[in-house]
């Protein structure tokens, strides 16, 4: 069984650029088939390349092979070739964050040589001693709360990895792994699938599915009772079963915003962090039984239960969700601080850990458009890097893209508050890039420094689907500007609600 490989995954593998392989595919040297090159013939073209971790490529492919050879020829299982692909994509994402972090380490080692050098000459040893041990703890600190294995345990994690029960879901189609130790309900959303469930402890019925294929292990007690004809049928609770084997599940899930049903959940604050003078970040933590449902980019209205406006009604606002909803119980909002916003204040001089704050929704269509086959591009003003947040991670948990593009755009340098989580995507994604850019507050400046960005940056925009997070004049300067450009209309998705600093006409 010979591997195919993206063209992503073959230039990493060599040790080459992608655009090496364009050029023997342009030479007709290497065949391209559905975007993808077999490795027989990625070896033909290129037989000078050094081959990175090639014992570990050749033990994955015995195990697809195996495990390949123990699946039955339905169209089912056959569908779950595509998933252990899928598993080898991830482990390739994990492999290119572990070379990150050997250059860095690299780079500390050279550091630490210089910093002895300079040390042997300097006449005051204690002195010289003392500012190189303060050096070394700060160079290191970003380790101290890593675990280093070695190659042998690494490589036996990400067999681990491999290895988990693969789920499918039907008709959705969609993907996720699940390990012994949590219900196919806790994977399900720990992949960001919005999976149809209540009460999550056995008794309502809501994420009742039928198992097509496989086996399952009941993990605990359930009270709600299915009628004869669905238990004949093969109808399981996700919330009360874990899987065994590879499985397939026919479930209703939601895909758009009409299957997600608004809903009331009082939440306690977990934390509020000060990014810095224009930011706060509130975090808010929702019951276990009692998960929030919503889309990535979607925004829910807030109220502040025990802080009465004057009419004695809760203060409220409405903020997007900055949080993936793989982590549905934990929701991230990113509040910008205004002088006349009284939600705001009532959270900086106010708000105390562990009081009560009621959510009604979700709201909003600015979501992930999962049938489209483009890469994305991302655009942010300011906090409208919310909505943008929670679309990247969505994506990424899905493997959604081939590539993915993040543009954050703001007036100061302190407003991109989230500067070094954009930059490790950067570092450690290899389909992944981020560009910050400062500009003048000004609609035309803005476009016009966006729209130079994206033409050094991009052949095309063709293939493209672009989410924008702006003020509204922005988004209706931009629209025909792109348009202009080859977006299609279809491939431009708006963010109608905006919180942050606006930009001047």
């Amino acid at each position: 069984m010979d591997r195919h490989l993206s063209l992503s995954q073959a230039a990493r593998l060599i040790g080459v650029k992608r655009g090496d392989i364009q050029k023997k595919i342009q030479e007709n040297k290497l065949t391209v088939m559905e975007g993808t090159v077999v490795l027989s013939d990625l070896k033909k073209a290129f037989p000078e390349a050094s081959y990175e971790d090639n014992t570990m490529l050749e033990k994955m492919e015995k195990f697809m092979q195996d495990a390949v050879h123990k699946m039955a020829q339905s169209e089912r299982d056959g569908a779950q070739v595509d998933a252990l692909s899928r598993r080898l994509v991830k482990i390739n994402k994990e492999l290119a964050i572990e070379r990150n972090r050997a250059y860095h380490m690299e780079e500390l080692i050279d550091g630490m040589k210089q910093k002895f050098i300079d040390l042997s000459a300097n006449p005051n040893q204690e002195n010289a001693y003392n500012e190189l041990k303060q050096w070394f703890h700060t160079a290191t600190s970003i380790w101290e709360e890593e675990k280093f294995t070695t190659p042998v345990e690494q490589l036996e994690n990400q067999i681990e990895q491999f290895m988990l029960p693969h789920i499918r879901l039907l008709p959705s189609r969609h993907d996720y792994v699940s390990s012994k130790s949590e219900t196919l309900l806790e994977s399900a959303l720990r992949s960001g699938l919005a999976v149809d469930y209540g009460c999550n402890n056995g008794k309502c019925g809501k994420c009742k599915a039928k198992l097509l294929t496989g086996q399952v292990e009941k993990t605990g007690h359930q009270d709600f009772v299915f009628s004869e004809s669905e238990k004949s049928q093969g109808y399981i609770l996700t919330c009360s079963n874990t899987a065994k084997t590879d499985i397939t599940l026919e479930t209703e899930e939601a895909v758009s915003v009409d299957d997600i049903p608004l809903q009331t959940i009082t939440t306690k604050v977990k934390e509020i962090e000060r990014l810095n003078e224009h930011v706060i970040i509130l975090t808010l933590k929702t019951p276990r039984s009692q998960r929030l449902r919503f889309l990535a980019g979607q925004h829910i209205e807030l109220f502040l239960d025990n802080h009465l406006q004057d009419n004695n009604q809760p203060i409220n606002a409405e903020y997007s969700i900055a949080s993936c909803p793989c982590n549905a119980n934990i929701l991230e909002f990113h509040i910008p601080v205004k002088e006349d916003e009284r939600f705001a204040k009532v959270i900086m001089q106010d708000l105390k850990q562990n009081e009560s704050i009621t959510l009604n929704g979700p709201h909003g269509n600015f979501v992930l458009d999962e049938d489209s086959p483009n890469s994305l591009i991302f655009i942010a003003w300011d906090t409208g890097f919310s909505p943008i947040k929670s679309l990247i991670e969505h994506a990424m948990s899905l493997d959604h893209a081939d590539t993915i593009h993040l543009y954050w755009m703001t007036t100061k340098v302190e407003n991109h508050y989230m500067h070094n989580l954009c930059r490790s995507w950067n570092d450690a994604l290899d389909n992944f890039t981020y560009t910050r850019i400062m500009c003048e507050a000004k609609t035309d400046v803005v476009a016009d420094s966006l729209l130079q960005h994206l033409h050094n940056e991009h052949n095309h925009l063709l293939n493209f689907d672009l989410y924008i997070a702006a003020p509204g004049h922005l988004n209706h300067l931009l629209k025909p500007l792109l348009t202009s450009h080859g977006v299609k209309g279809q491939n431009m998705h708006f963010e109608s609600t905006f919180h942050g600093d606006d930009i001047i006409d």
